[in-house]
């Protein structure tokens, strides 16, 4: 695998850290190519539980090199609390992390906008993580952003961020005491400054020189493609594209350099935060998934929504990503259910052509299987009902299905 990308297939939460874990095993280079702290993969290796939010998922394999592309951005604050979290579990990380010079920067103040944004909106909000991001993109995309290159020359970033101040305040946007109170925040974001100008590099050089190498690299997507600014659920979005048209212009690679894309679908759908969601569950099963399933953003620790697994917003997604294989997750939150559905279709037409909150699901019905398949290691030691549901997920999606994730350990993994 020259290079091959993994990619939220839905809401995000699909389980994508796991895929990516178990395949950064023989990667010599795992890349991130969009979003920042907004991200959350949980990683569980032998009961020990990892979050990490910027920090590409290989940075747990000892071998791989992570890369943190020019289109994402960049939280020293919350890349230096990860380095350290990190390194108190005995992850070395030295000269394995390298971060675009191009990637922006979150400061504190867009966190702080963000904030108050969201709050502004009430009943209306979109359910971001209030980590800053939006602000961040929205000042790459006015053009009076910082990049990590900028970080190299403190007393310029120190008058940029001055000047940026005054303007809030002469806007109105901030108040005297929310400077104040601020103070600490961005006395912290300084003092973090040499963590990330220590690692900054020219990445999209390095993808260069690793490609001609033939090195083996995985690229890592975050929160998923329903999200993606131009073709998710808009404007419950993200602020990034999440898809795989992205990867190269958030690494600085040619497309023509992309072998494999693998979607990560959960084998029922998730959603956090607000926005539609047409096979939502909200009776017991929705609350036994939730249960079961541990649903809880990683990120956010909120609870997430649960509903049936959606193949006509699953065919879109591999569609527009031009899937060349998938994997499912989370099959074992299942094991106990009587009959499962899979929404096939929407009645009144096809996303983007109708809006989501109006969609229509069309359903199916299958058997469960009643067992657990948590020790399975090999398709055929799943029950014929499991095998139903999961190549009946494949023949809607028309892409292969190549794995199948049986649980949180890194062995529960079927190949398929």
């Amino acid at each position: 695998m020259p290079v091959t990308a993994v990619l939220g297939a839905q809401w995000g939460d699909e389980g994508k850290g796991k895929i990516v874990d178990n395949l950064s095993e023989s990667a010599d280079v795992v890349a991130r190519f969009q979003g920042g702290a907004n991200a959350g993969h949980t990683i569980l290796v032998k009961n020990r539980e990892t979050i990490l939010h910027q920090l590409p998922s290989g940075i747990l394999r000892t071998k791989a090199h992570c890369i943190l592309g020019n289109g994402m951005v960049i939280d020293p604050v919350g890349m230096v609390a990860e380095i350290r979290s990190l390194r108190e579990e005995g992850v070395n990380v030295a000269k394995r992390i390298h971060i675009s010079l191009q990637a922006h920067v979150v400061t504190p103040l867009h966190k702080l906008l963000d904030s108050k944004a969201e709050s502004s909106l009430g009943n209306m909000a979109i359910g971001t993580t209030k980590r800053g991001i939006g602000p961040c993109y929205a000042d790459k995309i006015n053009r009076c952003g910082i990049q990590v290159r900028n970080l190299k020359d403190l007393p310029r970033l120190k008058k940029i961020l001055s000047q940026k101040i005054d303007e809030y305040l002469r806007k109105g946007l901030l108040s005297q005491e929310e400077i104040r109170a601020m103070e600490p925040d961005i006395n912290q974001f300084y003092a973090c400054i040499p963590e990330v100008t220590n690692r900054a590099a020219d990445t999209s050089r390095l993808m260069y020189d690793y490609i001609r190498a033939n090195k083996t690299i995985l690229v890592e997507g975050a929160q998923g493609t329903l999200l993606d600014i131009d073709f998710g659920s808009y404007p419950f979005v993200t602020s990034s594209n999440t898809t795989a048209g992205h990867i190269a212009t958030g690494l600085g690679i040619g497309p023509t350099s992309i072998d494999q894309i693998i979607g990560v679908y959960k084998s029922y759908t998730t959603r956090v935060g607000a926005g539609p969601f047409p096979t939502e569950l909200f009776e017991a099963t929705g609350d036994y998934l939730q249960q079961t399933g541990g649903e809880f953003g990683a990120t956010t620790r909120r609870k997430r929504r649960c509903g049936w697994f959606d193949a006509a917003l699953g065919r879109y997604a591999a569609r527009i990503n031009g899937l060349t294989s998938f994997a499912i997750t989370k099959l074992d939150v299942l094991d106990q259910l009587e009959t499962i559905r899979i929404c096939t279709h929407y009645r009144n037409g096809d996303f983007p052509d109708i809006v989501l909150d109006s969609a229509e699901p069309c359903y199916i019905r299958l058997k469960g299987w009643r067992r657990s398949t948590s020790t399975a290691r090999t398709f055929a030691d799943l029950s014929i009902e499991a095998q139903r549901y999961v190549r009946k997920i494949e023949e809607l999606l028309e892409v292969r299905l190549e794995y199948i994730s049986v649980g949180k350990e890194r062995e529960q993994l079927i190949y398929l």
